[in-house]
């Protein structure tokens, strides 16, 4: 895929830099964006890039809490045994999730991941601040992911942020900079609007930067709509095998992962 290919090259340069300790996550300098697919029955991350150390970092996006972490741990242990290699996993969560697992106990090993909460954060002070940066011409890396991801953050009034996102995206004068904001937006910065704010972004975005068109041609940009329900959907499903496999009933399993009780019943019966 193209388009995707695009994101993923131009999103490694929105992400470094230091872009990333806006968000509490420091140390952080990727070099190229790494294939998703993972071998053997075949499990899709949601993005992974190769870092400057030799590590791999591993990003998530959750709209909803992730019940356990034996989903994040089997793509981990994929890769390290893929590239032999550490894993650095960080889960970012979008809407109004404040609390998740962080750690998971299998006995032989410990897992960990980073989570970081934009419900959180304050994204009125993040535009402020980014704001006050295009004033004063002291624009830096962590104004990407301040102005990308402020719309998921918490704020006093969301149609009023809103506008602002767009005035500010318009008014980053280097146009390098313009298209790894507008890149961050499009793969990570939508998940809190409505489907009248997400077509009116996506139209707004066309006109500032000539790599939207790129990202967002033929509606195949990953997130958007129909792709983004999908691999929502996609990650219950494993979730819900992870958990029937763990000895959950049908009914619970159903109730963690939100997926109708007749699809984990069928799940349930082709595990057996």
């Amino acid at each position: 895929m193209a388009g995707q290919d695009t994101l993923m090259k131009v999103l490694t340069r929105s992400l470094s830099g230091g872009a990333l300790d806006a968000l509490g996550v420091f140390d952080v300098e990727l070099t190229e964006p790494m294939p998703t697919e993972l071998p053997a029955n075949t499990l899709r991350m949601d993005k992974a890039w190769r870092m400057q150390d030799g590590r791999v970092f591993h990003l998530e996006f959750q709209s909803t809490r992730e019940p356990t972490l034996h989903r994040f741990l089997e793509y981990d242990a994929r890769l390290a045994r893929q590239h032999f290699t550490q894993i650095r996993t960080v889960v970012l969560y979008h809407a109004k999730v404040n609390e998740a697992p962080s750690e998971l106990n299998i006995g032989t090993a410990m897992y960990h991941v980073e989570n970081v909460y934009l419900s959180r954060m304050d994204g009125d002070r993040a535009l402020d601040e980014v704001e006050k940066h295009l004033e004063t011409g002291r624009w830096v890396p962590q104004d990407r992911l301040r102005l990308a991801l402020a719309l998921n953050m918490s704020l006093q009034e969301m149609s009023v942020a809103f506008e602002k996102v767009l005035k500010l995206v318009s008014e980053v004068a280097d146009e390098t900079e313009r298209d790894l904001v507008v890149s961050a937006i499009a793969a990570l910065g939508d998940h809190s609007l409505n489907d009248q704010q997400r077509t009116r972004l996506r139209k707004e975005l066309r006109k500032m930067s000539k790599i939207a068109e790129e990202l967002y041609q033929e509606g195949r940009q990953e997130g958007w709509q129909e792709g983004r329900q999908e691999g929502e959907h996609s990650r219950a499903v494993t979730t819900a095998r992870n958990l029937l496999h763990m000895g959950m009933t049908a009914d619970q399993v159903a109730k963690a992962t939100d997926l109708p009780l007749e699809e984990v019943q069928k799940l349930k019966e082709e595990l057996h």
